[in-house]
């Protein structure tokens, strides 16, 4: 859920004793000027963590990063351990960042394209859904667990989740636009 940033900054400021985590696990696919990145020196009681899990597509290493203040990230270091990260995990980020061109144009596709359309899909077919800024969509579909069977059926795999009211949705991961434009033509067979 996104929060407003100038929200962000008045929490921390009000609360200069407190740290504060803020989640920007799904960064990439936000505004650059909705980060807290840039507000760090003036906020030395922020930490931001990011992952490698989402965007970057490596998600079974459970590999991120924190950003704050200097002191914050020194104090951390003190305790950490000598080998927080294994071998394969440095081997695969490596990789990745190798090639961030492929990222970028990715989340542009995903921004620009692949979301859009399926927004519009859901509009047009009257399916409720939460507004997103990450890679996915919480969607309520007419009997969901029949409908993510049925997918899963065709190859396309969903996540069944029970929202806050116990009211059971599909959390939908948008991919490539050539992804997105499977899926709405699977939707169009097995929906009325």
């Amino acid at each position: 859920t996104p929060i407003a940033k100038a929200d962000m900054v008045k929490i921390a400021l009000f609360a200069p004793n407190c740290a504060i985590l803020i989640d920007e696990c799904y960064y990439e696919f936000m505004p650059p000027e909705s980060s807290m990145k840039n507000e760090l020196a003036r906020l030395p009681n922020v930490f931001v963590t990011r992952t490698f899990s989402k965007t970057w597509g490596i998600p079974s290493l459970r590999l991120g990063y924190l950003l704050s203040a200097e002191h914050n990230i020194r104090a951390l270091c003190s305790v950490r351990g000598p080998y927080d990260v294994n071998q394969l995990s440095v081997v695969a980020v490596r990789a990745a960042m190798s090639a961030p061109q492929y990222v970028f144009d990715y989340v542009k596709e995903h921004n620009t394209i692949a979301r859009p359309a399926f927004e519009r899909y859901l509009d047009k077919k009257g399916i409720v859904y939460w507004p997103s800024s990450a890679n996915y969509i919480f969607c309520y579909f007419p009997e969901p667990m029949e409908l993510e069977a049925k997918l899963r059926a065709r190859g396309i795999l969903v996540r069944p989740k029970k929202d806050a009211d116990g009211v059971t949705g599909l959390r939908v991961s948008i991919g490539t636009a050539a992804q997105t434009d499977q899926l709405i033509s699977t939707l169009e067979q097995l929906l009325p």
